[in-house]
């Protein structure tokens, strides 16, 4: 199990933004349990398809499907358990997460922290389960890359995977037989250096005939990955960072982790493999 959930700041800014301008606040289970007052917050709660934040605004947000509009925070699942690698809150209590705290020692609140790190490419935005960190500065935390990303106890096999985002191409990676992704669908894939090379390579041959955002674009800063997607605003179109992937202790790269629809290339496919 991990010691944090991670979730994007692009998907978690908007809902604290919306919890902050709404004049008034839903109270929660998580608020009940917490003991404090009406106040603008995130709520993080669990049901069967996985770990969510949601804003406590009135008007609620709902999507157009009439969903409630709420943010993920993916990670691997063990197929044979059903565990997850969220950690699980001691209280509902914990579930609660006002933006605007004071903190005697000066550092920013929820809502500015989340706001910093939109300003900084800060990507991902990382909850640990016990409010008493707060004592230490440790419950939230910031980052332009993921900790936490692998099951502790998995094993690693090699295999041949493929999907839609890399336009199809087969690449070597290392597959934890028994652990899944993205609904209960993906394969939780770590790729080596030479693979992810040849993934940016193929990757950089698709986009002289693809349209802005049909596939990512891969770039070595160093030795961690950088993955970028065009946006097009109508006037031109331009590279933006949207992940860092940083080696693990086997110099291995956990590309599209979560995020990517990873699947076994079939046995009798004629695809070439990387």
């Amino acid at each position: 199990m991990s010691h944090r959930l991670w979730l994007r700041v692009d998907d978690v800014l908007p809902l604290a933004e919306h919890a902050a301008a709404t004049a008034a606040h839903l109270t929660t289970r998580q608020q009940f349990r917490a003991g404090l007052p009406d106040q603008a917050a995130l709520i993080w709660y669990r049901d069967v398809d996985g770990d969510w934040l949601t804003s406590n605004g009135v008007p609620r947000w709902y999507d157009a499907d009439g969903t409630e509009h709420r943010a993920l925070a993916e990670t691997w699942t063990h197929t044979a358990t059903g565990a997850t690698g969220n950690p699980r809150p001691a209280d509902d209590g914990h579930g609660f997460l006002p933006l605007h705290t004071t903190f005697l020692d000066g550092r920013r609140d929820l809502l500015d922290l989340l706001r910093f790190a939109r300003r900084h490419r800060m990507h991902w935005f990382g909850l640990h389960p016990d409010p008493t960190s707060d004592d230490t500065d440790n419950r939230y935390r910031i980052s332009r890359d993921r900790g936490d990303i692998s099951p502790p106890l998995a094993t690693w096999t090699p295999a041949a995977v493929t999907c839609d985002v890399v336009g199809g191409g087969a690449y070597r990676a290392m597959v934890a037989p028994g652990y899944t992704t993205l609904g209960r669908t993906g394969l939780l894939c770590r790729f080596p250096l030479f693979a992810v090379q040849r993934m940016a390579a193929h990757l950089d041959s698709l986009r002289p005939g693809g349209m802005p955002g049909e596939h990512p674009r891969l770039r070595f800063d160093g030795d961690e990955v950088v993955i970028e997607w065009e946006h097009d605003d109508g006037l031109g179109s331009r590279w933006v960072e949207h992940d860092r992937v940083v080696p693990d202790a086997n110099r291995c790269y956990a590309i599209g982790a979560y995020q990517w629809p990873w699947v076994l290339v079939p046995a009798e496919t004629t695809a070439p493999r990387h």
